[in-house]
């Protein structure tokens, strides 16, 4: 768009240049080449302006299709396959934490978080539609053994979706695909400049492109996520790498105040994620030990 104004520009210079010197015949030449120079010099400016923001990848983000933007950090972000992941919820009590998640394949989506939760360091371990409670801290609880599996809907569903809204291939994918977009601008992120999009979207439509999750699983994810509300607002930080490096997700009815943040870095670098030996797993009739 922005070449078709400047040929625009530029074509209509020409034409009034080209009027001036019929009008004036030899004996303004001089004024015509003057004025030759000046378009030159003009148009020269217009041009480096144009390179200028060529060669800088977040302003042509900005100037293009953010739906086109998003794709192209799905395809960035399923290649990396992994990455470490900081979760920040809206309340400190919350669950949340900081250590690695691994997307490469949809069905195996996996995360480890270590946070406080109940005054200990915890882990939140999801592999695939297994959820798992536990750590270094939940063996006193446990008779010496370190995790429990969370095997109910109602309580290992808010786990399940929380290892589902560490895919970033998946939100990128929907948000393009069916989201709402908005250009909101460009922004620092922990020092480092990026474009920030923003996608509102339907919290079934999201549930449904969760094509990791086995269908008889997704009705307690996408209850869980309508607590927030039937549609989602979800802000996303991109890179000049197309990298997305953080996002907040919040719904309609508590607004921007509850939202939860997720930060990426070091992408393709995360830990392996493995579930838990079954001689090393507590009865789940522990887990108000453990949080007690």
């Amino acid at each position: 768009m922005r070449a078709l104004r400047l040929a625009s520009a530029v074509a209509t210079t020409a034409v009034l240049l080209g009027a001036a010197t019929a009008c004036g015949g030899d004996t303004k030449s001089n004024d015509a080449k003057a004025g030759d120079t000046k378009t030159a010099e003009a148009k020269g400016g217009e041009t480096k302006a144009a390179d200028a923001k060529a060669a800088d990848p977040l302003a042509a983000v900005l100037a293009g299709d953010p739906k086109a933007a998003l794709a192209a950090s799905a395809l960035v972000m399923q290649k990396a396959g992994n990455g470490k992941v900081t979760m920040i919820p809206a309340e400190p009590d919350s669950p949340g934490g900081t250590g690695d998640a691994d997307w490469k394949e949809p069905a195996k989506t996996s995360v480890d978080l270590l946070g406080d939760m109940g005054g200990k360091k915890l882990k939140i371990r999801v592999v695939g539609v297994d959820a798992y409670l536990g750590g270094d801290e939940a063996a006193p609880a446990l008779g010496g053994k370190h995790w429990v599996k969370l095997s109910t809907d109602e309580t290992g569903a808010t786990f399940r979706a929380a290892g589902q809204m560490m895919n970033p291939v998946t939100l990128l994918t929907m948000a393009a695909q069916s989201g709402k977009l908005t250009k909101v601008g460009q922004e620092a992120v922990d020092g480092a400049q990026t474009v920030h999009l923003r996608a509102e979207q339907d919290t079934a439509a999201l549930v449904a492109g969760m094509t990791g999750l086995p269908a008889e699983r997704r009705p307690a994810v996408q209850k869980v996520l309508e607590e927030d509300g039937k549609s989602l607002t979800i802000d996303f930080w991109l890179n000049a790498k197309q990298e997305l490096v953080q996002y907040q997700e919040y719904g309609e009815k508590k607004g921007s105040k509850e939202a939860v943040t997720v930060k990426y870095s070091d992408l393709g670098k995360a830990a392996p994620i493995t579930v838990p030996a079954a001689d090393d797993l507590g009865a789940e009739t522990d887990l108000l030990k453990l949080l007690g």
